[in-house]
C-alpha cells in the first residue's frame, strides 16, 4: 500500500488591504504628479525640440508643468502633516472627554446616593440617558447643567476640590474639542487645494502630449519609443 499523499500546509492568509480614506493621499494624485514630471522630462530632451517647436510649443510650458508639479508633492508634505495634525488633535480630545467623563460620572454617582429612583432631580444629572457622553454635539451643555446642578446640591462627600476639578476638565475639553475642529478644517482645506493643483498639472501636462500625439503620429510604427515617452499610447491617438 502506497502512503497516502501528504494534506498540504493551510495557506498563510491573505492579509487585510489598509482601507482608504479621505485623510490618506490617494495614489492616483501622487500618480498624476510623476506622469507629469516624466511628460516633462521627455519634452525637455533635445531630440525632440525641432518637432515640437514646430506645434508651437511655448517656452515656458515644460517650466510652467515643473513648476506646478514641484508645487503640488509640496502640498502632499503638507497634507501629510495636517494629517499627523488632525490625530494628534484627535488623540488630546478623546483624552479630554475621558477625563471629564470621569468627572461627570463621579458627580452622577454621588446624586445617586442623594436622589432615589424616581426623584425628577436626575433627569437633572443625565442618570440614565441614552448616549450620555457619546453625543458630543451635546456633551458640553449636559456637563455644564450636571456641574451647575451639583454645585447647589450638596451632593454627599463633594468637595469644592472634585467640583473644581470637573469644571476645569470641562474647560480642558471644550479646547481640546475646538483644536480638534480646526485640525479637521485645516486638513480638509488643504487637500482641496492639493485636488486644484493637480488639475492644474494635469492640464498642462495634456496640452504638451497632445502635441506629441501631432508630431509623433500614431500610424507611423518609428514614432512608438517617443510616444512612450511622452506616456501616451504608441499605437494609437491620445483621445481628446
Amino acid at each position: 500500500m502506497t502512503d497516502p499523499a501528504p494534506t498540504p500546509p493551510n495557506p498563510e492568509p491573505t492579509p487585510d488591504q489598509p482601507k482608504q480614506t479621505r485623510g490618506d493621499v490617494a495614489k492616483t494624485i501622487l500618480a498624476d504628479i510623476t506622469l507629469a514630471e516624466d511628460v516633462a522630462a521627455a519634452a525637455s530632451d533635445p531630440d525632440h525640440a525641432p518637432q515640437l517647436a514646430a506645434e508651437e510649443l511655448d517656452a515656458n510650458a515644460v517650466p510652467n508643468l515643473l513648476a506646478a508639479a514641484k508645487a503640488a508633492r509640496e502640498q502632499v508634505g503638507k497634507v501629510v502633516a495636517a494629517k499627523k495634525a488632525r490625530l494628534a488633535a484627535t488623540k488630546t480630545e478623546q483624552e479630554a472627554c475621558a477625563s471629564l467623563m470621569g468627572c461627570l460620572r463621579d458627580l452622577q454617582q454621588r446624586a445617586k446616593r442623594r436622589f432615589p429612583v424616581g426623584d425628577p432631580k436626575r433627569a437633572a444629572y443625565g442618570i440614565n440617558k441614552k448616549n450620555f457622553g457619546a453625543d458630543r454635539e451635546s456633551l458640553e451643555q449636559d456637563a455644564e447643567n450636571l456641574i451647575t446642578q451639583a454645585g447647589g446640591d450638596a451632593l454627599p462627600g463633594l468637595k469644592p476640590e472634585k467640583l473644581a476639578t470637573a469644571s476645569a476638565a470641562l474647560a480642558a475639553w471644550k479646547k481640546a474639542d475646538e483644536a480638534q475642529h480646526k485640525a479637521e478644517e485645516d486638513q480638509a482645506r488643504r487637500l482641496n487645494e492639493l485636488d486644484a493643483m493637480v488639475a492644474k498639472v494635469n492640464a498642462q501636462r495634456r496640452e504638451i502630449q497632445l502635441m506629441a500625439d501631432t508630431a509623433w503620429p500614431h500610424t507611423d510604427k518609428a514614432n512608438v519609443p517617443v510616444r512612450r515617452s511622452f506616456q501616451i499610447p504608441g499605437n494609437q491617438p491620445v483621445a481628446r
